[in-house]
């Protein structure tokens, strides 16, 4: 265990890229080929789709701890007052990383975050990590919703380091450049010192027959050479894999098409180019 935890999230303004399958095959990876203490956290929505990935969904529907009370109030004398307050929001998945779902308060404690002064309105998180999560885990990815609002801006503060996929498309690389626009205005307001860096960018449900798909990895790397990462291949493993509650490493190589074997392969580079990234910041 190391005394401060890696962190990382997925986001780009825009849902349907595939945030939630890449953090969850990241964070899978990252405990079974790297050997680290993972937690993921889901602060996307209500929908709870990394229980769903790692077929949860049932056992997380009303969680006796949720991860929306550390943005209220009364976090501090939840902490203090209730036993064992942090084992209870966590739930074991069966490929290695634990994970504390999204719950039905998240919508309602980012409205109440807006009447929090600034200087404490994003902080939240990061000293939720700080004090509970660090301790634990080596390495804790947080998958954020695809819009900015309070939650994300939380999510942005307390990782650092942005991992960005996204769909072939035009409309997704526009989203790219706003998200890092986005970042700079973090970067430069000057009531906190959050520094959140965008450390890497790839293409995500890729067919590999199309002339777009190989425009868009073309013009990624080009533009984004120091941080562009492998693409991950379009399959239908991954969907059914979800649909089973489980990533492509649960399967043997005999189990998976070409297609998912590429797209597993992708995310095992991908998480050691990561975690290369992280662990030299």
């Amino acid at each position: 265990m190391v005394d401060t935890v890696l962190r990382s999230c997925a986001y780009v303004p825009k849902g349907g890229v595939g945030k939630t399958t890449s953090t969850a095959h990241i964070a899978v990876s990252a405990a079974n080929d790297h050997g680290l203490d993972v937690l993921l956290i889901d602060l996307a929505g209500t929908q709870n789709d990394l229980a769903t990935q790692f077929g949860l969904a049932d056992d997380v529907v009303d969680p006796d701890a949720p991860i929306s009370a550390i943005f209220g109030e009364n976090w501090d004398f939840i902490r203090e007052n209730i036993d064992n307050v942090f084992d209870r929001m966590v739930f074991e998945t069966d490929e290695g990383p634990d994970l504390i779902p999204a719950d039905s308060g998240l919508g309602a404690e980012d409205n109440n975050l807006a009447n929090v002064p600034r200087e404490d309105r994003y902080t939240r998180l990061e000293s939720f990590i700080e004090s509970e999560v660090a301790p634990r885990y080596d390495l804790v990815l947080l998958d954020l919703p695809g819009k900015e609002d309070n939650i994300t801006i939380n999510g942005l503060f307390a990782a650092e380091n942005v991992v960005a996929p996204l769909r072939p498309g035009e409309f997704e690389r526009k989203q790219l450049e706003n998200l890092q626009t986005e970042l700079e205005s973090i970067r430069a307001d000057e009531d906190h010192d959050a520094r959140p860096q965008l450390q890497l960018v790839f293409a995500t449900m890729v067919d590999q027959t199309t002339n777009l798909a190989d425009e868009f990895t073309d013009s990624l790397e080009e533009e984004y050479s120091e941080i562009a990462g492998t693409s991950v291949s379009e399959s239908a493993n991954i969907g059914n894999e979800q649909a089973s509650g489980q990533t492509l490493f649960a399967l043997d190589d005999d189990e998976l098409y070409n297609t998912g074997q590429r797209a597993r392969d992708a995310y095992r580079q991908l998480t050691t180019d990561l975690l290369e990234r992280l662990e030299a910041r």
